[in-house]
Order: structure tokens, then sequence, then C-alpha cells
């Protein structure tokens, strides 16, 4: 449904909104899966380790990378409604300055997502030259039955799908984000009760 001043959107931007969602949507469900898988791990793990005195240290180490997953699932399901975290003290300052501060809030938002974009992709690019020389060591998990560059390319699945998030948010509109007083009752409203 249209707002009284939206636009419609153009086949591009629906198809990159369908993307960008159908992709988060995956990820959100994969994130609750890997999240069951953990609370079910911790739980043989604890179970085992109290009840039964039974030493499980694979399920320990499991866990630990079950946690990198899904921290890294967490973020690329955050980028792709932009939902990081963000200190916004110059939109009040902005609003109050200027009659119409969404231009500028549109400016410095794609230079902060440009950031994003260029730290992100270092840091995958040199994460993925250390684990791709640290998996032709060969070197195997402690407990696990596979090698330890597995669980290390969880960073860098999470990470590009962070890029991947941040590139199809940078081919939409920004939109300004809602704050409290932008959903507060005008004071008209108020007034009578």
């Amino acid at each position: 449904m249209l707002m009284h001043n939206e636009k419609p959107q153009s086949k591009f931007r629906r198809t990159v909104t369908k993307v960008n969602g159908g992709l988060a949507k995956f990820e959100a469900t994969l994130s609750i899966i890997i999240l069951w898988l953990l609370i079910i791990d911790c739980c043989i793990f604890i179970a085992c380790r109290y009840a039964f005195k039974i030493a499980t240290p694979w399920a320990d180490e499991l866990a630990r990378y079950l946690l990198i997953l899904l921290g890294w699932m967490g973020a690329s399901c955050a980028a792709a409604d932009n939902g990081h975290l963000d200190i916004d003290v110059i939109s009040p300052i902005l609003k109050r300055l200027t009659k119409d501060p969404n231009k500028i809030l549109t400016v410095l938002h794609r230079i902060a997502q440009a950031m994003s974009l260029v730290f992100t992709g270092i840091f995958i690019y040199y994460y993925t030259v250390f684990v791709v020389k640290f998996a032709k060591t060969g070197t195997p998990s402690a407990t696990l039955p596979f090698d330890m560059w597995i669980p290390m390319s969880f960073v860098i699945i999470g990470g590009v799908l962070v890029i991947l998030h941040t590139i199809l948010n940078m081919l939409l509109p920004y939109r300004p984000p809602v704050t409290d007083s932008d959903n507060a009752a005008p004071d008209s409203q108020t007034e009578g009760k």
C-alpha cells in the first residue's frame, strides 16, 4: 500500500527488495535452525557433564562453531534491513537547522554504507587469504571429524552475505529511520484526554 507521498517502485527496485528480503528470510530461518541446534548441543553438554559425569568435548567445540555461525547469520540479517547499531546524533541537529534534513542524511547514510562495504570487503579478503593458507596445512578439528578451515569459513560466508545485503541496500532509495517523536501523537490529540 502506498502512502500519500510515495511513488510506485520501479521493477528494478521491486526485484532488489524481493531478493534482499528473500535472502534475509532464508538467513532468519537458518538462524532459527542453528539456534535450536545450539540449544540441543548445550543441553547434551550440560546433561552429560553434570548429570552423567561423561566428558563430551565435541559438544563444547560444536557449540563454539554454531555460535560463530549464528553471530554471522545475525549480522547478515541485520544488514538486510539496515538494523545494525548506529549512533544518531546528526539527525536531530539537522532537523533543527535545516528544512529538509533528509537530503543530507541520505548522503551521509550512503557514505556510511560505502565505508562499511570497503571495511568488510578488505576484512573478508584478508581473512579468506588466511583461511586458504590455513586449509593447506590440513589441521584437523580437536574433537570433530573435519578440518578446521570448515568452521573458519563461517566468517567468510557471513561476511559475504553482509556485503551482498549492503550492496542491495545501496541500490534502494534511503528511507530515514522512524524516531519516537515521529510516532508521537500531535498535541491537539492529547490535549482533550
